[in-house]
């Protein structure tokens, strides 16, 4: 951990990430961003991971990258999101992440990435990219309007317009809203009911549904179809189904 500000812990098959830098709300830096993509790469890998729950600390979820940390990087480089948001776009496992306050730039764009959002009430999200004299990043160019609709999109990716806690649920970019109280516990129920399935069937369904956009409808139907029929005769499948059988 290079950072001190990305706080990890296991619970039960849960690893949770809260980024813990409140005083400038949560907003990340380079040391932040490799922390992150360094406890991907660690959930991945372990068997006992089987879902990520992503919280901020204190009043807000993230106010996006650190902008002296950003300028420091250099001309010409990424700078230090490029990493996480490839390594959150492939991460394969349930992520669950909990939204509270200000979600600006990456703190909204990653949300793209993950299964389930859960949002407070209070909770804004803004994408203001063209206003910092950039482009909107993290696939959110493709995934905002497919999700929102190109005119939502286009208020908060050209406009600069905050997308509002309840909008946001009307619109599909969260799953659920609820009071700032009742946040990690309802985001960690998630991720807890996430984590207790089938670990293939869960990372196979995820990869599914990512590639669906992507995929001829009936092509994607052979392949629901393959996946489906060689699921069920796999040894995760058939423990299920005898377990069911025996039950009767």
């Amino acid at each position: 951990m290079q950072s001190g500000e990305v706080l990890a812990a296991e619970d039960g098959a849960v690893l949770t990430l809260t980024l813990n830098r409140p005083d400038k709300l949560n907003a990340l830096t380079g040391a932040m961003y490799r922390d992150l993509v360094d406890l991907l790469a660690f959930a991945g890998d372990s068997d006992d991971v089987r879902a990520v729950l992503i919280l901020g600390a204190g009043k807000s979820f993230s106010a996006g990258n650190d902008l002296a940390d950003f300028l420091a990087a250099g001309e010409g480089t990424e700078g230090g999101a490029a990493p996480f948001i490839r390594a959150v776009s492939r991460f394969e496992k349930p992520l669950v992440i909990g939204v509270q306050g200000h979600a600006v730039g990456v703190g909204t764009t990653m949300l793209l990435h993950a299964d389930l959002v859960v949002a407070a009430d209070d909770a804004k999200f803004l994408t203001p990219f063209v206003d910092l004299g950039a482009v909107p990043e993290a696939g959110s160019a493709k995934l905002l309007p497919a999700w929102l609709g190109y005119q939502r999109a286009a208020r908060m990716l050209l406009a600069g317009e905050p997308l509002l806690a309840p909008e946001a649920l009307q619109a599909g970019l969260v799953a659920k809203m609820v009071s700032p109280a009742e946040l990690a516990d309802t985001a960690a129920a998630y991720a807890r009911t996430l984590a207790a399935k089938p670990p293939r069937a869960m990372r196979e369904s995820k990869r599914l549904m990512r590639q669906a956009a992507q995929m001829d409808l009936h092509d994607l139907i052979d392949h629901d179809l393959a996946l489906f029929a060689e699921l069920l005769q796999g040894d995760e499948a058939k423990a299920i189904l005898a377990a069911k059988v025996g039950k009767k």
